[in-house]
């Protein structure tokens, strides 16, 4: 076989393997959010005033998010009106009837990201520790992430409600867990990559 030809045969293979190995690797979400807003909540419900805003300063939105300047407006809980979202002390599973929950959508340009929730933890606290004079609502969890162009990444969340003379405020923080390619997926570009070395030896050993 004349060099150019064998040249043209192990980029042919080549080829091969770039169109299956993106398979292997999903598009997935990645980085942390951050976002303030205001909201309501009782012994037993947290209910959101929206909009809130993305804020938490520079390099906060990082990764995949970092599309989303502060101030960008987020709906908190559009599924439910806007809240109220019930939830008892401990370990709580969002309801069959609405699993997953959407928690929170935001927009900036052509993307838009949107958190949804499986499972969450309610902890509930009036003027104890690390909430002096106050009432407390820590409430976090996991879920997922969707958004444009992206594939649904895992993820995780934090909200963080204080309510001092009359006046609430929350913070919420998320993080996406990147996927990992299956092994499966990895097994078979490392099987190809095998099988194009040996094809190329075999060809320019002749």
């Amino acid at each position: 076989m004349k060099p150019s030809s064998r040249i043209l045969s192990f980029l042919s293979c080549a080829a091969l393997l770039l169109a299956i190995a993106p398979k292997a690797h999903a598009t997935a979400i990645s980085g942390d959010l951050a976002m303030l807003g205001e909201d309501s909540f009782t012994t037993s419900t947290l209910t959101f005033t929206n909009p809130a805003f993305i804020f938490g300063g520079p390099g906060a939105n990082t990764g995949s998010f970092s599309v989303l300047a502060d101030m960008t407006p987020v709906t908190m809980f559009p599924l439910l009106g806007g809240g109220p979202l019930p939830y008892t002390t401990g370990f709580n599973v969002v309801p069959s009837a609405i699993s997953p929950v959407e928690v929170m959508t935001v927009t900036s340009g052509a993307t838009t990201f949107q958190f949804w929730m499986t499972d969450y933890t309610a902890s509930y606290l009036v003027n104890g520790t690390g909430c002096t004079s106050a009432s407390c609502l820590d409430v976090t969890g996991d879920g997922f992430f969707t958004g444009t162009g992206y594939d649904p990444t895992p993820g995780s969340f934090t909200f963080t409600s204080q309510e001092t003379n009359g006046q609430t405020s929350t913070t919420f923080s998320a993080s996406a867990i990147a996927a990992t390619p299956e092994p499966e997926s990895l097994a078979m570009v490392g099987t190809g990559l095998v099988g194009l070395v040996g094809l190329v030896r075999r060809k320019f050993a002749r």
